[in-house]
């Protein structure tokens, strides 16, 4: 293996080393000037690279401190998002709660006017669906009265065990349609907006009924606002999703732009090495900041002496690799010769045997003129 090609490699590595020194004195010199300058300074007769420099630095900034700002607002609309979901469910739990317990007071309503006599065209057909109702609850809970108590074997102990579940469930389907009944008489009742019941009781269930219809119709106000601000909200975030999603975009860009800001301040850095540059920021450079372009430029001729060294090796290894080609090529040059040699020596040969034939043709051609 040629030794030249590993010298090559030492050389760039070394390369490597110093650009990478160069350029974090650069960089940290460029990030330094840029905090100097801030975000309104600016100098007659700047060089456009510059001036282009600080446009793009000042956007990015203004950008992340937009994005920031933007997040900001999506995180209070994501928590009252939250809120608004959390007070809904709430209501809404409380709504159901509370139609329960209008049902329970209605049907209690029912049952006690059921009990009076006034109301008659009210109560007639709730109060013989009741009567119908009570006299086969009665007639069930009798027949299971006389199953429980006959006696028999183990078979007719098995019949009266199925007897009873049926009948058992048979009163309970008619409690329910009784209580159905009585739900009914109290909600027709409160919907009529009839006068007030004298007894206690049914005044009682009638002004409870009252008090949780109200609840209701304020709960459900208020789930309608609840609702309509959610919808408000969700209609703004619109084909862009969620404030969650939305926040993980703009924090995935801010990342991405401060990923931007290095190449920004070496590219600062590496200006303010040029004679033309530096004289424009000479008012924001320091002598510390004039030693680290000297260290920057050491590292800088040092990198333009190996990119040299380099060249200068590369070049020996071509005028040795074009030789080298050269050398091939006069070998093949000679081997052509040879053939060629070869090939003459051949064609000599067989021109020399036509020859004697065309000899031998006039030999022959004599003879045959020959009387």
């Amino acid at each position: 293996m040629d030794e030249r090609k590993s010298v090559i490699r030492e050389l760039e590595q070394k390369k490597r080393a110093d650009t990478d020194a160069r350029n974090r004195l650069l960089e940290g010199l460029g990030e330094t000037l840029i905090q100097r300058i801030g975000e309104e300074g600016s100098f007659p007769e700047t060089p456009e690279a510059i001036v282009g420099i600080l446009a793009e630095y000042r956007g990015l900034k203004k950008e992340i401190a937009d994005s920031a700002e933007a997040i900001k607002s999506l995180e209070a609309d994501n928590i009252r998002l939250k809120e608004l979901d959390d007070d809904i469910a709430s209501r809404e739990a409380e709504s159901s709660r509370l139609t329960k317990d209008f049902i329970e007071a209605c049907t209690r309503l029912g049952k006690a006017l059921l009990a009076l006599r006034d109301y008659a065209s009210f109560a007639d057909s709730y109060r013989v669906q009741e009567e119908s109702l009570l006299a086969k609850i009665e007639e069930q809970e009798q027949k299971a009265k006389e199953l429980e108590e006959r006696e028999g074997g183990v078979l007719a102990w098995l019949g009266k065990n199925a007897q009873l579940a049926v009948s058992k469930a048979l009163i309970l389907k008619s409690k329910s349609s009784l209580q159905k009944v009585y739900r009914g008489a109290g909600e027709q009742f409160f919907a009529a907006r009839l006068a007030e019941p004298q007894d206690a009781e049914a005044l009682e269930a009638a002004q409870g009924a009252e008090e949780i219809k109200n609840r209701l119709s304020t709960l459900a106000a208020d789930i309608s606002i609840l609702k309509g601000e959610r919808r408000k909200l969700t209609d703004v975030f619109g084909a862009e999703g969620t404030p969650s999603r939305r926040i993980s975009t703009l924090q995935k860009r801010m990342a991405f732009i401060r990923d931007e800001f290095p190449g920004l301040y070496l590219k600062l850095g590496t200006l303010a090495a040029k004679p033309e540059s530096k004289e424009a920021l000479a008012s924001y450079l320091t002598g510390e900041d004039n030693a680290i372009l000297e260290r920057a430029g050491f590292h800088q001729s040092i990198i333009e002496e190996g990119e040299l060294k380099i060249k200068k090796v590369k070049a020996s290894i071509s005028i040795d690799n074009e030789k080298a080609e050269i050398e091939k090529i006069k070998k093949a040059i000679a081997s052509q010769r040879q053939k060629i040699a070869a090939a003459n020596e051949e064609i000599a040969g067989l021109e020399k045997q036509i020859q004697e034939a065309e000899f031998n043709i006039d030999e022959y051609s004599t003879v045959l003129r020959e009387e």
